[in-house]
């Protein structure tokens, strides 16, 4: 199942072995019984891109997977305290040219993307960019 998130969401491969580490994990802590396994694997895989800085967002996921982005929230939250992991925040700057080139923007592509970092930057400086919601 795992494969099979990791070509839906069109993922890296190494990304299938560092998630199956992670859900041995939870099958060892006993994590997996009382969800669904769409959940633990979305899980498990959400955290292995957090930590290769990969720009996509747990939205992605329920999405991809049609679950719900709550449910899937709340697994996540809850594996993680379990195991204690320390998760990177994320850096929004990874996001502006995925989005930027979702506009269609091709001749100002540059700019807009420049701009973009220019305002993260200074959300940085002023201690804007982290949190619930940004």
């Amino acid at each position: 199942m795992i494969a099979q998130v990791v070509s839906t969401l069109r993922l890296p491969s190494h990304f299938i072995d560092q998630a199956g580490r992670l859900y041995k994990l939870a099958l060892e802590r006993n994590f997996v019984y009382g969800r669904r396994q769409v959940n633990v694997v979305a899980t498990c895989l959400y955290i292995i891109c957090r930590r290769e800085k990969s720009p996509h967002l747990l939205i992605d996921f329920s999405d991809a997977l049609q679950v719900n982005v709550y449910n899937l929230g709340k697994c996540y939250l809850n594996f993680r305290r379990l195991l204690n992991l320390d998760v990177p925040i994320i850096d929004p700057s990874l996001y502006i040219h995925r989005y930027a080139s979702a506009l269609g923007l091709e001749d100002k592509l540059n700019a807009v993307t420049m701009t973009a970092l220019r305002i993260v930057a200074r959300m940085k400086r002023d201690w804007m960019n982290t949190g619930r919601r940004p």
